[in-house]
C-alpha cells in the first residue's frame, strides 16, 4: 500500500541517513572544541523542520554539555536576538538546501554584526555555507518529497553529534561515553520503530482522517517531536494540528477538547513529575469524548497504545518522530491527497 510515493521510501531511508551522517562527522569534535574555547553561547536559527532540529540541538547541548543555547525562528531573528548578539555568540544556521531565504537573511545580518556562523547543510557549496566560519554537513542523498523526513533525521544526527562534542570538550570522555554508545545504537532503534509503527499508524490514520483538530502533547524532547509531528500532519493531510508542552496545554487550549478533537500524548523516557500531568490531561480528554492516543517508551509504567524502544532522554525526539512521519503519510492517503506534493508548498522557500 502506498509504495509508489517518494515520501514513504524516504521515511524508510531515515535510519540509514541518520547513520550515514553520524559516520561522516568524525571531525565535529574539533569544531566543538573550538566552539567551547571561543563562544559563550550558541543560537540556532532556522525554519520549518530545520527549526525543530535547532531546538533539539539546544536541548541536547544544554542537557548534556551544560552549554548555553537558545533557538529562534529565522523569520523572527531580526526582531529578537539580533539586537543582543555579539562576538561571544555563535549563530548555528540550519538549512537542508543552504538556500532558505529567511535563514540566509539572518546569517547575513549576524555576519554584519561580527557574529560567526556555523552552517548545518547538505550542500557545502550553498550560499549559507559561503557565509559560515564552520560547516557541519548532513548526508541523506536526494529527497524528492516536499515534506522533510530523512533530511530531518540527518539533521538530528548532526545536532546530537555536535552536542556530544560540546560535552566531550567540557567534561572529557568519562562524562559522555554512555551517551556516545546510545547515539551509536540509535540508527538500529530508528529502523526498529519504522517496523513496529506501520500497522499502528495505519489504523490511527483512518481515525484521524475524519477529525477536525489534533493536539500533540509532549514534554522536553517529546515536545519537539510534537512540534515536528504537527507540522507534518498540516503539510500532508490538511488537518489542523497543534503541539503543546503538556503543562502549557492546561493554560487555555484544554477547553477545546471534545468529540471532534484527537489528542496524542507523547511521553518521554524521563517524564518526571510531568507524568501526573499527562495522566490528568488524559483523563480530561477521555471525559470530553476526545480520541486519546498514548505513545511511550519501554521502561515506563504507563498504559500506551504504542511503546517505543528506550533511549537516552536527550535523544528521544529522533525515536518519537518516526511514527508521526508515517502517520502523516498514511493520513494523506486516507484523504486521497498527494503526500509528495502538498498544496502551496515548495521544497525550498526562496
Amino acid at each position: 500500500m502506498g509504495t509508489g510515493h517518494y515520501m514513504i521510501r524516504e521515511i524508510r531511508e531515515g535510519p540509514a541517513s541518520f547513520r550515514e551522517t553520524l559516520e561522516s562527522l568524525a571531525g565535529v569534535e574539533d569544531v566543538a572544541r573550538e566552539i567551547v574555547s571561543r563562544y559563550k553561547c550558541i543560537v540556532t536559527c532556522s525554519s520549518g523542520s530545520s527549526h525543530h532540529a535547532g531546538l533539539s540541538l539546544c536541548y541536547a547541548a544544554s542537557r548534556l554539555a551544560g552549554f548555553e543555547a537558545y533557538s529562534v525562528q529565522a523569520a523572527e531573528y531580526s526582531e529578537h536576538l539580533h539586537n543582543i548578539l555579539h562576538g561571544g555568540h555563535l549563530l548555528v544556521a540550519i538549512s537542508q538546501s543552504g538556500e532558505s531565504v529567511d535563514t540566509l537573511r539572518a546569517a547575513r545580518l549576524a555576519s554584519g554584526r561580527g557574529v560567526d556562523v556555523l552552517a548545518v547543510t547538505a550542500f557545502p557549496q550553498s550560499t549559507l555555507a559561503s557565509l559560515a566560519r564552520f560547516v557541519v554537513g548532513v548526508r541523506y542523498g536526494v529527497e524528492r518529497a516536499v515534506p522533510a523526513t530523512k533530511s530531518f533525521m540527518a539533521q538530528l544526527a548532526a545536532a546530537y553529534s555536535l552536542a556530544l562534542g560540546l560535552a566531550l570538550a567540557r567534561f572529557g570522555r568519562g562524562g559522555v561515553e554512555g551517551f556516545r554508545g546510545e547515539l551509536a545504537r540509535l540508527p538500529d532503534s530508528l529502523a526498529e520503530v519504522v517496523g513496529l509503527s506501520e500497522g499502528f499508524v495505519r489504523g490511527l490514520a483512518q481515525e484521524l482522517a475524519g477529525m477536525r483538530h489534533v493536539f500533540l502533547l509532549g514534554y522536553g524532547p517529546s515536545y519537539i517531536a510534537a512540534l515536528e509531528a504537527s507540522l507534518k500532519l498540516k503539510e500532508t493531510s490538511g488537518i489542523h494540528a497543534e503541539a503543546y508542552s503538556i503543562r502549557e496545554f492546561r493554560h487555555g487550549p484544554i477547553s477545546l477538547l471534545d468529540k471532534d478533537v484527537a489528542c496524542v500524548f507523547i511521553i518521554p523516557p524521563e517524564p518526571g513529575d510531568c507524568l501526573e500531568v499527562f495522566e490528568g490531561v488524559g483523563a480530561e480528554a477521555e471525559a470530553s469524548g476526545s480520541h486519546a492516543t498514548v505513545i511511550s517508551h519501554k521502561g515506563l509504567d504507563v498504559e500506551a497504545d504504542l511503546v517505543l524502544p528506550g533511549t537516552a532522554h536527550a535523544f528521544a525526539t529522533a525515536v518519537e518522530v518516526v511514527p508521526f512521519q508515517l502517520l502523516a503519510y498514511y493520513t494523506a492517503l486516507e484523504k486521497s491527497l498527494d503526500p509528495d506534493r502538498p498544496r502551496r508548498l515548495r521544497k525550498v522557500v526562496q
